[in-house]
């Protein structure tokens, strides 16, 4: 492999987690990062043979322990990033989900993404046999997404491009005694608007496995529309796409085939904030959580003997606080139909909040009867995005994105 090499990224930057694609791996991890003080460094890494050595490279990217160099990043400081902060018992930086101003302005943004293309580049630098002594360099070619609020600002697209694309950016790792330096070159950088992405993956969708799973939820909610067929539901060009992420809810319209950026909106709310608002009535009776993501790894775990009970209640004070965020996406949905003034002919929910509301909310059964409104009291069908799915939706439209890129380039 040659010193430097060009790097394909598809990053999906969300409030709670990192959801990206670099060159040919799939790469998941919490949006959080963690401060080092000078007594929370640890010695450096040993291994007791080569294969503990390997292990620990294959999943390189679990151990990120950073310093940034960057033109564009002004925090400084040594950083746990990823899941090495979550499971350290440091306080934890996190995107502020009540904050206007928005992921492309927070440093946090390009210490995650930084980190994570550097620590797939140092992985196959190993693995190739490069000498980690030596700095090693890559160009990036990288599609991702903003909310498409935060989008609409005046200019906001460029400006976080060219937070990338402006000068060179550097990334140590601190893992060993002796650091590991990479250099990062952004060639090219699209952003594109959050849901938008993943209805260009829903309409360019030839996996049978994912089409089975929309056909699935339609047909168990909607076993009259007899005549509808899942390429019906994929290809329709008149489609509303509701995204619930971690810190904010986009409602995309596409009017035949194409984005309508007018009247798609975003609410500044999303599952985080439900967590967050969680948290707070948590601790009032006594549980002990402070942080959303730690709440998240508590709720993803199944129960145990040991603490079923507690896991009950956790889980019922969390629903009690769907009830204000499925009336704030009903009626922001209200608002975009009226403002789109189209013949929408089905919507599809996503995103990793998706995934909780569909069992524990009442939003399926409030969107439908919502629709009804716009639609003469005829259904416009409400299909949910199968959990398999739902958090990588547009992880997805972006990686085919950059795969249509580099067919062209190529």
């Amino acid at each position: 492999m040659e010193k430097s090499k060009t790097m394909l990224v598809a990053n999906d930057l969300g409030y709670g987690a990192v959801k990206a694609q670099v060159d040919d791996e799939r790469i998941l991890f919490p949006s959080v990062a963690a401060l080092l003080r000078e007594q929370d460094i640890q010695d450096p890494v040993q291994f007791s043979s080569d294969a503990d050595r390997d292990y620990y490279f294959e999943h390189f990217s679990e151990h990120m322990d950073v310093t940034i160099s960057s033109p564009s990043v002004t925090t400084q400081g040594r950083f746990l990033v990823g899941r090495a902060a979550s499971e350290s018992p440091l306080p934890l930086s996190a995107f502020d989900v009540s904050d206007f101003s928005g992921k492309s302005e927070e440093d946090l943004s390009l210490i995650l993404t930084l980190s994570m293309i550097a620590s797939k580049r140092v992985k196959e630098a190993y693995q190739n046999g490069e000498d980690l002594t030596e700095t090693l360099k890559a160009n990036v070619v990288m599609a991702t997404a903003l909310p498409v609020n935060e989008i609409k600002r005046n200019n906001i697209a460029n400006t976080y491009k060219e937070r990338y694309l402006k000068g060179v950016h550097g990334v140590t790792f601190h893992n060993f005694g002796t650091p590991i330096n990479v250099s990062l070159t952004f060639k090219q950088v699209y952003v594109m608007p959050e849901g938008e992405t993943a209805q260009f993956y829903i309409a360019n969708n030839t996996d049978s496995k994912f089409k089975k799973s929309i056909e699935k939820d339609f047909k168990e909610h909607y076993p009259d529309m007899k005549d509808v067929s899942v390429e019906d539901l994929t290809t329709s060009g008149n489609v509303v796409g509701i995204d619930i992420g971690e810190g904010t809810t986009d409602i995309v319209v596409l009017v035949d085939g194409k984005a309508d950026g007018l009247s798609s909106n975003s609410l500044e709310v999303g599952y985080g904030n439900v967590l967050q608002e969680a948290i707070e009535a948590l601790q009032m009776q006594r549980f002990n959580f402070s942080e959303r993501a730690k709440l998240q790894e508590f709720l993803a775990k199944p129960a145990t003997g040991l603490n079923k009970a507690r896991k009950q209640k956790v889980e019922s004070i969390v629903q009690y606080q769907f009830t204000p965020f499925v009336n704030s996406i009903t009626s922001a949905t209200s608002a975009v139909m009226r403002k789109a003034n189209s013949s929408t002919e089905v919507v599809f929910v996503y995103g990793g909040g998706s995934i909780p509301m569909k069992e524990q909310s009442d939003l399926r059964q409030r969107l439908s009867e919502k629709m009804k409104s716009f639609s003469g009291g005829f259904d416009i069908p409400v299909v949910w995005i199968d959990k398999e799915y739902a958090q990588l939706m547009n992880l997805n439209g972006l990686a085919k994105l950059v795969e249509m890129v580099s067919k062209q380039k190529a």
